[in-house]
């Protein structure tokens, strides 16, 4: 076989990806480094080794926490996937009787945005649990699909399904303001004719044409619109200036503030809820996963 004439970069160094992983998910290096049993400067030697080898920014302390570029946001979540099939496989080693494995399916961007970072809560509470998390870009089906649960976003509960609620969470375009999209709402959906629409291949789960049906317009058709069903990747595009794409607000905070990315029609948003939804037969990991995100959301909802 012909050798390829495209050259390979080099393979990062394991503890240079475990630094920025474990410094992204807990959003310091102190308590990075307090969890990989380091000083602080090792973490932060890491982090610049892998920056080096990228040569791209993966965090920006600038503001006096890490914080993910948009090249970063590209590399956490299969990272954070990668090392927690590790831990997974590590406690699969110990008390083999004493292990229950649970597989939660979950949208990327709901993952690396909202879930990743709490989940060392449920492993300190959960030490028996061995979890997998899967990456969801179709609609679940618990007959099917490789998981125990999955977590999606829907305009009302989704039907056939046993699900709970978790919180409420409106869908909005979101895009770079390089693009210069009029912002004004009389003029939609007409200003966006010459706009690229960044979405999912899923035409089960079409966000776009669920908000365009809010403004009468389902006929509506962009000029262009390009296919991304990993929700980071699509955040990137549009952070990029290659499109708009249908975000997730409550989760932008840091863009927004950043600049990176602007919301243009804020008063058009698609009002849906995140659901937890699983099979008929739960059992105790299923279980014990639900009851610990239930208690997580209710405790975001005190601290709003």
């Amino acid at each position: 076989m012909p050798e390829s004439n495209q050259k390979q970069m080099p393979f990062p160094s394991v503890n240079a990806l475990r630094s920025f992983e474990t410094t992204a998910r807990l959003g310091s290096v102190t308590k990075a480094a307090e969890e990989l049993h380091v000083t602080p400067s090792a973490v932060s030697h890491q982090i610049r080794k892998l920056e080096e080898s990228f040569q791209k920014p993966l965090i920006d302390f600038s503001s006096g926490k890490a914080t993910l570029t948009s090249w970063g946001s590209v590399l956490y979540p299969g990272l954070t996937d990668g090392f927690m099939r590790v831990r997974e496989a590590v406690n699969l080693l110990g008390e083999q009787s004493q292990i229950m494995s649970l597989t939660i399916a979950a949208r990327p961007l709901f993952a690396s945005k909202w879930l990743s970072p709490r989940l060392d809560r449920f492993w300190e509470q959960h030490p028996n649990i061995a979890l997998r998390m899967r990456y969801l870009t179709e609609l679940y089906d618990s007959t099917s699909y490789s998981a125990d649960a999955s977590i999606e976003w829907s305009t009302e509960p989704p039907p056939n399904t046993l699900c709970v609620p978790l919180f409420p969470a409106a869908l909005s375009p979101v895009c770079s303001p390089a693009l210069g999209v009029d912002t004004r709402a009389e003029n939609l959906p007409e200003s966006l004719g010459d706009m690229v629409l960044l979405t999912e291949s899923n035409h089960q789960n079409d966000c776009w044409k669920d908000w365009l049906r809010q403004l009468d317009a389902v006929d509506f058709r962009p000029e262009r619109t390009i296919f991304l069903d990993d929700g980071n990747i699509r955040l990137k595009a549009a952070i990029d200036g290659k499109g708009i794409d249908m975000g997730v607000p409550i989760f932008l905070k840091e863009e927004f503030e950043n600049k990176s990315l602007i919301e243009p029609f804020p008063k058009t948003r698609l009002e849906g809820h995140y659901y937890l939804i699983f099979s008929d037969q739960l059992n105790d990991s299923v279980k014990a996963f639900r009851d610990w995100i239930l208690e997580e959301t209710n405790t975001d909802r005190l601290n709003v």
